[in-house]
């Protein structure tokens, strides 16, 4: 689903990045990654919590905690929202449940494929495990989930978090940096890395190091409109981690396929401050 923020013919919007972290883990691996322990400073996870969990959620479960691990203070989870934007998960479970129902019928088929493999199963799993209250959803599925995940976060800190009681809201992306190549028998033939991604935006966080923004030049909509070329995760990860240790790189923007774009800035540290960030619509 999208949220779209209600916009006019020029808009912008901005919020904090308060903390991020990227995992990424090959498939060969992610059964090592189910066992292993939150960092230190992180919430523990229940036992075996991950135990039917698809790869995609394993792996961005595991960035959230580490992003937790790296905040400057520790986030008040119980009060956040989730928005994950997963490309292409729970592919080799469906390939696997096909080939075994074809084989067997229903009754070879798992009852955890639906909530494990579904496009709200990865926000699911991130809001139950860190207790959190606020709203969870699931957002993207496909190639655009990058633009998308970050349109709708943006947009549900602005409109949503306030009504709904909430500080701030998680934004998860997670993606195979090829896709696994399964056999007729539902095997997968290679050992592909999965990256996820997870951003802790907040409204007033202006002591963030980094800003997301908004520009939307235009109604946000495909009619008449040439998509653009997006940019992918792992460069948008790398540029993010640039960003925020003061690196060769003080921006970065990534473009809507419908129109308009995001930019993520560092903040000199001169410029924090304690007030809320600008927010404005242009008629």
């Amino acid at each position: 689903m999208n949220v779209l923020l209600p916009l006019r013919s020029r808009a912008s919007a901005a919020c904090g990045i308060t903390s991020h972290a990227v995992v990424e883990c090959r498939l060969s691996q992610v059964a090592a990654l189910r066992e292993r322990p939150a960092p230190a400073a992180a919430p523990a996870l229940p036992p075996r919590f991950l135990r039917h969990s698809d790869e995609h959620t394993v792996v961005a479960l595991h960035a959230v905690l580490e992003a937790i691990a790296a905040a400057p203070q520790r986030p008040c989870c119980d009060r956040h929202a989730v928005v994950a934007a997963p490309c292409q998960s729970g592919r080799i479970t469906a390939a696997q449940t096909l080939v075994q129902f074809r084989a067997g019928g229903g009754v070879t088929v798992s009852p955890h494929v639906v909530p494990q493999c579904s496009l709200h199963s990865l926000a699911g799993a991130v809001s139950v495990a860190l207790g959190m209250h606020g709203p969870h959803i699931g957002v993207g599925g496909g190639p655009d989930a990058l633009a998308e995940g970050l349109w709708t976060a943006i947009t549900f800190v602005h409109h949503e978090a306030a009504a709904a009681g909430c500080d701030g809201a998680w934004v998860v992306f997670s993606e195979w940096d090829a896709e696994p190549a399964i056999d007729v028998s539902g095997t997968v033939q290679d050992d592909p890395l999965c990256r996820a991604l997870a951003l802790l935006l907040e409204p007033a966080a202006t002591s963030a190091p980094l800003t997301l923004t908004l520009h939307a030049p235009v109604a946000a909509g495909l009619q008449g409109r040439e998509p653009e070329s997006g940019v992918g995760l792992a460069a948008f990860a790398r540029a993010i981690g640039i960003c925020a240790t003061g690196g060769a790189t003080a921006s970065w923007s990534v473009p809507c396929p419908w129109g308009g774009h995001f930019r993520v800035a560092s903040r000199p540290a001169d410029e924090r401050s304690s007030q809320p960030l600008e927010r404005r619509e242009v008629g």
